[in-house]
């Protein structure tokens, strides 16, 4: 099963949107992480997590499926009705402060109609796992849905590949405008006394 099989909010182009992000606030983080002047790998970690909510808190100003429920250091987002958040590790082996949910998150829970919560979990948490090697640098990020520790349906999402929006070629009112044949010709050449040549 897919996310988007699970949920109809949590298309393919979406996360991969958010995972975009993350890797986005992750880099502008390696960017600055400068071991010579003291930084740590602590540093480094706050400053990735910092990063990568800022990167999502600013897409969702002009995103319409994308919206913040906690702004704080909990952060939770939504992509639709669906309650996400990410942190860094691997995605078969969630921390408690993962498996851990915020009173917003519970909340936009609420929102679920019964049989969407049953599909694969009573009480399902959405996450994107996070990999990142021992210099800091992103490995992969994985799309998650939980149940309590066990992870049931994980999706590696494809990192290198573009996201665009998908319109019609055609659309009612775009049959185009007759226009008149151009004027066809070497551009004359004027004088210094503003005369044509």
């Amino acid at each position: 099963m897919t996310p988007w099989e699970h949920h109809a909010s949590l298309t393919r182009e979406r996360l991969i949107t958010i995972a975009q992000l993350i890797r986005q606030g992750r880099n502008d983080a390696l960017d600055h992480y400068n071991p010579s002047i003291g930084c740590t790998p602590w540093n480094l970690g706050c400053d990735a997590f910092s990063c990568q909510r800022f990167q999502i808190i600013e897409a969702s100003k002009t995103i319409d499926w994308l919206d913040i429920i906690d702004p704080s250091m909990q952060f939770v987002f939504t992509i639709g009705e669906v309650p996400v958040r990410f942190y860094r590790g691997e995605p078969d082996d969630p921390s408690a402060g993962t498996l851990k949910q915020s009173y917003s998150e519970l909340r936009q829970l609420t929102l679920f109609s019964a049989d969407e919560l049953v599909r694969l979990t009573p009480k399902p948490l959405y996450r994107f796992a996070v990999e990142t090697d021992f210099d800091g640098s992103l490995l992969a990020i994985t799309f998650v849905v939980l149940n309590n520790e066990t992870p049931v349906l994980t999706w590696q999402i494809p990192l290198d590949e573009a996201v665009s929006k998908v319109s019609p070629l055609w659309v009612e009112g775009s049959e185009g405008v007759d226009l008149p044949a151009p004027t066809v010709g070497i551009a004359a050449k004027k004088k210094k006394d503003g005369t044509l040549d």
